[in-house]
Protein backbone atom coordinates (compact mmCIF):
# COMPACT_ATOMS: atom_id res chain seq x y z
CA UNK A 1 0.00 0.00 0.00
CA UNK A 2 2.75 2.17 1.10
CA UNK A 3 4.06 1.74 -2.45
CA UNK A 4 1.29 2.59 -4.56
CA UNK A 5 0.36 5.36 -2.57
CA UNK A 6 4.35 7.00 -3.44
CA UNK A 7 3.26 6.45 -6.72
CA UNK A 8 -0.02 7.61 -7.08
CA UNK A 9 1.27 11.07 -4.93
CA UNK A 10 4.33 11.13 -7.86
CA UNK A 11 2.03 11.16 -10.39
CA UNK A 12 -0.22 13.45 -9.06
CA UNK A 13 2.67 16.16 -9.16
CA UNK A 14 2.46 16.21 -12.77
CA UNK A 15 -1.02 17.69 -12.87
CA UNK A 16 -1.03 20.68 -14.27
CA UNK A 17 2.65 20.70 -15.36
CA UNK A 18 4.24 21.43 -18.73
CA UNK A 19 4.32 18.09 -21.61
CA UNK A 20 7.10 17.97 -24.30
CA UNK A 21 5.33 15.66 -27.34
CA UNK A 22 8.06 14.25 -29.53
CA UNK A 23 6.21 12.42 -33.02
CA UNK A 24 8.58 9.79 -33.63
CA UNK A 25 7.59 9.56 -37.54
CA UNK A 26 9.43 12.89 -38.38
CA UNK A 27 11.06 14.06 -34.84
CA UNK A 28 8.58 17.23 -34.86
CA UNK A 29 7.98 18.45 -31.22
CA UNK A 30 4.82 19.69 -29.99
CA UNK A 31 3.91 20.78 -26.09
CA UNK A 32 0.95 20.60 -23.82
CA UNK A 33 -0.30 20.35 -20.64
CA UNK A 34 -0.90 16.98 -18.09
CA UNK A 35 -4.64 17.02 -17.41
CA UNK A 36 -4.95 13.37 -15.99
CA UNK A 37 -1.88 11.26 -15.70
CA UNK A 38 -2.36 7.36 -14.83
CA UNK A 39 -0.07 4.05 -15.10
CA UNK A 40 -1.82 3.26 -18.41
CA UNK A 41 -2.28 6.99 -19.65
CA UNK A 42 -2.39 10.40 -20.03
CA UNK A 43 -4.52 13.55 -21.12
CA UNK A 44 -2.98 16.31 -22.48
CA UNK A 45 -4.47 19.59 -22.68
CA UNK A 46 -3.35 20.35 -26.32
CA UNK A 47 -5.01 23.94 -27.99
CA UNK A 48 -2.54 23.45 -31.18
CA UNK A 49 -4.75 24.01 -34.03
CA UNK A 50 -2.65 20.87 -35.34
CA UNK A 51 -4.65 17.41 -35.89
CA UNK A 52 -2.83 13.87 -35.60
CA UNK A 53 -4.36 10.61 -36.92
CA UNK A 54 -5.52 7.82 -33.90
CA UNK A 55 -2.46 5.61 -33.89
CA UNK A 56 0.51 8.70 -34.19
CA UNK A 57 3.62 7.38 -31.54
CA UNK A 58 5.05 10.00 -29.14
CA UNK A 59 8.19 9.88 -26.90
CA UNK A 60 6.66 11.81 -24.18
CA UNK A 61 8.77 13.67 -21.43
CA UNK A 62 7.04 15.65 -18.62
CA UNK A 63 9.25 17.78 -16.31
CA UNK A 64 8.03 18.07 -12.67
CA UNK A 65 8.99 19.61 -9.40
CA UNK A 66 11.08 16.95 -8.57
CA UNK A 67 11.12 14.26 -10.92
CA UNK A 68 10.90 13.66 -14.57
CA UNK A 69 8.87 11.01 -16.54
CA UNK A 70 8.83 9.40 -19.92
CA UNK A 71 7.24 6.95 -21.52
CA UNK A 72 6.17 6.11 -25.55
CA UNK A 73 2.64 6.41 -26.35
CA UNK A 74 0.37 6.22 -28.95
CA UNK A 75 -2.48 8.32 -29.55
CA UNK A 76 -6.18 7.02 -28.83
CA UNK A 77 -8.52 9.80 -29.29
CA UNK A 78 -8.03 13.78 -30.07
CA UNK A 79 -11.17 16.16 -29.56
CA UNK A 80 -12.20 19.87 -28.44
CA UNK A 81 -8.70 20.37 -27.22
CA UNK A 82 -7.62 17.02 -25.48
CA UNK A 83 -5.17 14.48 -26.38
CA UNK A 84 -5.69 10.89 -24.96
CA UNK A 85 -2.45 8.58 -25.33
CA UNK A 86 -1.79 5.46 -24.27
CA UNK A 87 1.59 3.71 -22.66
CA UNK A 88 3.38 1.64 -25.35
CA UNK A 89 5.87 0.88 -22.22
CA UNK A 90 6.15 1.58 -18.27
CA UNK A 91 6.25 4.87 -17.24
CA UNK A 92 10.14 6.09 -17.12
CA UNK A 93 10.64 8.36 -13.71
CA UNK A 94 13.79 10.26 -13.72
CA UNK A 95 15.93 13.29 -12.44
CA UNK A 96 14.21 16.54 -13.85
CA UNK A 97 16.87 18.58 -16.17
CA UNK A 98 14.68 21.83 -16.50
CA UNK A 99 12.60 23.61 -14.02
CA UNK A 100 8.81 22.57 -14.05
CA UNK A 101 6.05 25.09 -15.58
CA UNK A 102 2.92 24.71 -14.10
CA UNK A 103 -0.54 26.16 -15.04
CA UNK A 104 -1.79 28.73 -12.68
CA UNK A 105 -5.59 30.61 -12.80
CA UNK A 106 -6.53 34.32 -11.37
CA UNK A 107 -3.17 35.42 -11.76
CA UNK A 108 -2.92 39.25 -13.39
CA UNK A 109 -0.33 42.10 -13.48
CA UNK A 110 0.95 44.38 -15.93
CA UNK A 111 3.87 45.13 -18.19
CA UNK A 112 5.09 48.14 -18.24
CA UNK A 113 7.52 49.77 -21.54
CA UNK A 114 7.98 53.05 -22.76
CA UNK A 115 6.34 54.67 -20.59
CA UNK A 116 2.69 52.21 -21.57
CA UNK A 117 1.57 50.01 -19.56
CA UNK A 118 -0.04 46.56 -20.66
CA UNK A 119 -2.45 44.52 -19.04
CA UNK A 120 -1.37 40.67 -18.59
CA UNK A 121 -3.39 37.48 -17.39
CA UNK A 122 -0.42 35.05 -16.74
CA UNK A 123 -1.30 31.23 -17.63
CA UNK A 124 2.00 29.38 -16.35
CA UNK A 125 4.76 30.15 -13.99
CA UNK A 126 8.26 28.37 -13.17
CA UNK A 127 11.14 30.05 -10.90
CA UNK A 128 12.43 31.83 -13.98
CA UNK A 129 9.81 33.85 -15.33
CA UNK A 130 6.37 33.10 -16.99
CA UNK A 131 3.98 32.65 -19.84
CA UNK A 132 0.97 35.32 -20.20
CA UNK A 133 -1.43 36.50 -22.43
CA UNK A 134 -1.50 40.27 -23.12
CA UNK A 135 -3.11 42.84 -26.01
CA UNK A 136 -1.30 43.96 -28.83
CA UNK A 137 2.15 42.86 -29.30
CA UNK A 138 5.52 43.17 -27.63
CA UNK A 139 8.67 42.68 -29.13
CA UNK A 140 11.26 39.86 -28.25
CA UNK A 141 14.06 40.48 -26.63
CA UNK A 142 12.69 44.06 -24.79
CA UNK A 143 13.27 44.50 -21.66
CA UNK A 144 10.11 45.28 -19.20
CA UNK A 145 8.92 46.37 -15.94
CA UNK A 146 6.65 44.01 -14.29
CA UNK A 147 4.09 44.29 -11.78
CA UNK A 148 2.48 41.53 -10.85
CA UNK A 149 -0.54 40.81 -8.05
CA UNK A 150 0.09 37.44 -6.23
CA UNK A 151 -1.38 36.23 -2.52
CA UNK A 152 1.68 37.13 -1.44
CA UNK A 153 2.33 40.42 -2.48
CA UNK A 154 2.90 42.29 -5.13
CA UNK A 155 6.20 41.25 -7.13
CA UNK A 156 7.99 44.34 -9.31
CA UNK A 157 11.05 44.06 -11.27
CA UNK A 158 12.31 43.67 -14.49
CA UNK A 159 12.03 40.75 -17.22
CA UNK A 160 12.75 40.20 -20.69
CA UNK A 161 10.62 39.17 -23.18
CA UNK A 162 11.23 35.74 -24.91
CA UNK A 163 8.64 35.45 -27.42
CA UNK A 164 5.38 36.69 -28.25
CA UNK A 165 3.25 35.23 -30.86
CA UNK A 166 -0.57 35.34 -31.82
CA UNK A 167 -2.69 33.85 -29.70
CA UNK A 168 -4.86 30.47 -31.36
CA UNK A 169 -7.73 31.10 -29.40
CA UNK A 170 -7.91 34.88 -30.40
CA UNK A 171 -6.65 37.00 -33.15
CA UNK A 172 -6.41 40.23 -31.07
CA UNK A 173 -4.17 38.65 -28.30
CA UNK A 174 -0.76 37.20 -27.79
CA UNK A 175 1.06 35.05 -26.00
CA UNK A 176 4.33 36.05 -24.24
CA UNK A 177 7.26 34.56 -22.61
CA UNK A 178 9.08 36.08 -19.79
CA UNK A 179 12.40 35.67 -18.17
CA UNK A 180 13.58 37.52 -14.76
CA UNK A 181 16.13 40.15 -14.92
CA UNK A 182 16.51 41.56 -12.36
CA UNK A 183 14.27 41.26 -8.75
CA UNK A 184 14.88 42.93 -5.59
CA UNK A 185 15.23 40.20 -2.22
CA UNK A 186 11.72 40.39 -1.51
CA UNK A 187 10.40 39.81 -4.68
CA UNK A 188 12.06 36.94 -5.32
CA UNK A 189 10.79 35.56 -1.54
CA UNK A 190 7.39 35.97 -2.84
CA UNK A 191 7.41 34.87 -6.32
CA UNK A 192 9.55 31.29 -4.77
CA UNK A 193 7.11 31.00 -2.52
CA UNK A 194 4.33 31.64 -4.97
CA UNK A 195 5.86 28.79 -7.26
CA UNK A 196 6.37 26.71 -4.26
CA UNK A 197 2.50 27.06 -3.24
CA UNK A 198 1.06 25.97 -6.37
CA UNK A 199 3.35 23.20 -6.73
CA UNK A 200 1.86 21.60 -3.50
Amino acid sequence: MGYQSEVGDRRESFINVRVRLQRLSDAKFFAGWVRTLSDSEIVIDFSTPEEFEVGTKFFVTINGVHTAAVVQATLENQSAGFLTLKYDSTLKYLNTTEAVRRLVTGLSGTVNIDGAEIEMQISDISINGFGAVVDGTLTRGSIVDLDIDTPFGNVMGKAEIRYCRQDAKDSLKHRIGVQFVQFGRIETARWNRLTDDSAA
